[in-house]
């Protein structure tokens, strides 16, 4: 698959929705009205969301704010729809059926600009990269032992077309003196990579934790290579969205929500080991010993209007984005606490 060349930073786009799907339904999200204050005093429009979420620790803090009694403290209850990859919550956007999202920041960046008149926002803090959590997995015996041997190869990546792991594939070959190279980008969900690495459906397969421990300790699968090093080190990676239709419509339940998620987002921050005790009973194959030693990206308990400036930046520098993103301007702030 030939994408533009990049060349001294990785740099990363994903794939956002068509057209046809933006008129999509992913997931239904009721529109009750609150019957009681919450604990700020202010009453959500709706008491019941639907946040979609991939089944992976980028949802900790979300499963920390249902399991701690956050949300419902705020008035709120919760369905948690999951999706397996950010990217899949677009259509439910669009179609007001999904009121808040978990999106990685390239997603949303390259989406905003495609379709603006999606109206995304961003709400509340996510994760930013750490090592060994972005990496390429190979088989037990495979061939391939360095990332120039994926010319030509299939490679499993959870969305089509430019995004991180692709890109980052191409910069390591660039790192070996090649010129980016053509590999198959094989859209494969990341439940469903350990099948496909194992059954040889796929060479490689781009992969995040747990899902990385579950490849090594089940398959024999090992890591290629780690994809955030270097320029992309600690560069934000995910965070809470959702659109300015729900801001418009529903205010107090935008607000009510990121008073709860802010509050678990400092939870897993201070505490990274509340989000590993929920890992067995939130993902599948994930077991309490593999809990304990998975790498886990780094839980971010403020909303920094200059950190997620850097994604756009590098984005741009390099031809990912048509014009210049002003992230301040699709940002809204928590409110504050007690408000």
């Amino acid at each position: 698959m030939r994408r533009p060349r990049f060349s001294r930073l990785l740099v990363f786009v994903a794939t956002g929705v068509t057209a046809a799907g933006l008129a999509a339904c992913s997931s239904g999200s009721a529109n009750s009205t609150a019957a009681s204050g919450t604990a700020s005093g202010s009453v959500p429009e709706k008491t019941t969301i639907t946040v979609d979420a991939t089944d992976s620790p980028d949802a900790g803090p979300l499963w920390i704010a249902q399991n701690d009694g956050f949300f419902k403290q705020q008035g709120l209850t919760v369905k948690i729809n999951p999706v397996p990859g950010t990217a899949a919550a677009f259509p439910g956007q669009a179609a007001h059926t999904v009121d808040f999202a978990e999106q990685n920041y390239v997603s949303f960046f390259s989406e905003n600009q495609k379709n603006p008149q999606l109206g995304l926002r961003i709400i509340a803090p996510d994760q930013q990269a750490a090592p060994n959590t972005n990496v390429i997995m190979v088989p037990e015996n495979s061939p391939i032992k360095t990332a120039a041997g994926l010319k030509g190869k299939k490679v499993a990546f959870p969305a089509p077309g430019i995004n991180l792991s692709n890109l980052g594939v191409e910069e390591q070959m660039q790192g070996y003196g090649n010129p980016p190279t053509d590999f198959n980008n094989i859209t494969v969900g990341f439940p469903n990579m350990m099948a496909a690495l194992k059954n040889g459906t796929v060479d490689a397969a781009f992969a995040i934790p747990p899902f990385i421990t579950v490849m090594e300790t089940q398959i024999g699968a090992h890591q290629l290579v780690d994809l955030m090093t270097g320029p992309l080190a600690n560069i934000p990676s995910t965070g809470w969205t959702t659109t300015t239709y729900e801001e418009q419509h529903y205010p107090k339940t935008v607000a009510a929500f990121q008073r709860a998620i802010m509050k678990a987002q400092q939870a897993a921050a201070s505490d990274p080991d509340a989000v590993r005790k929920l890992l067995p009973s939130k993902v599948k194959n994930m077991t309490t010993k593999l809990a304990n030693i998975i790498a886990m990206q780094t839980y971010v308990p403020t909303l920094s209007v200059t950190s997620i400036q850097r994604v756009a930046n590098v984005m741009e520098q390099f031809g990912a984005l048509k014009t210049k993103v002003d992230v301040a301007q699709l940002i809204t702030q928590p409110p504050a606490t007690g408000e």
